[in-house]
């Protein structure tokens, strides 16, 4: 009596080498699938910062190039139309004392258009507002970026160069 009552004391004392065996081959399967789908968010996730950089670096380098050149321009002289910002800079040379130039959309894109030729400053353009205070001569360059789900509003004023008294 006393072998039976041991006897069944230690079957249900522990698992088997089997069911152990099971459990692990389980759990490394499941943990496979985790990690892949760990991997595929992070890949999500680092090709949409990468467009997001991109799209807001080269929108910020537009709006610099804009900047600068109408910064070095007399207020007088530029002119602020429907999606179309044009001015004269006086760049003080003999061969080319008076250039114009414009930054307007066309199609998806800012280009900036001289007598030299046209240039294509950003793509991916929905917006594109430039305006310009009357009394103080400020101009507003406001345009927006778009490309697939990613979407950055860029604004900007600029105080163009006073006249010469």
């Amino acid at each position: 009596m006393r072998y039976q009552y041991h006897h069944n004391r230690s079957s249900t004392r522990g698992f088997s080498l089997i069911e152990m065996a099971l459990v692990i081959i389980l759990m490394s399967i499941l943990a496979g699938f985790a990690f892949q789908a760990i991997l595929k968010s992070v890949s999500v996730y680092t090709t949409s910062i990468r467009d997001y950089l991109l799209i807001s670096q080269e929108g910020r380098i537009a709006m610099e190039k804009m900047i600068r050149e109408i910064r070095e321009t007399n207020p007088v002289s530029i002119a602020v139309g429907a999606g179309t910002i044009s001015f004269t800079k006086h760049t003080g040379t003999p061969e080319d004392s008076n250039l114009t130039v414009s930054f307007s959309k066309s199609d998806s894109k800012i280009v900036r258009n001289t007598t030299a030729g046209t240039f294509d400053l950003v793509d991916n353009i929905t917006i594109f507002n430039p305006t310009q205070d009357a009394g103080t001569g400020v101009v507003t360059i406001d345009y927006t970026l778009s490309k697939e789900n990613t979407a950055i509003h860029m604004r900007t004023a600029v105080w163009p160069r006073q006249p010469d008294p």
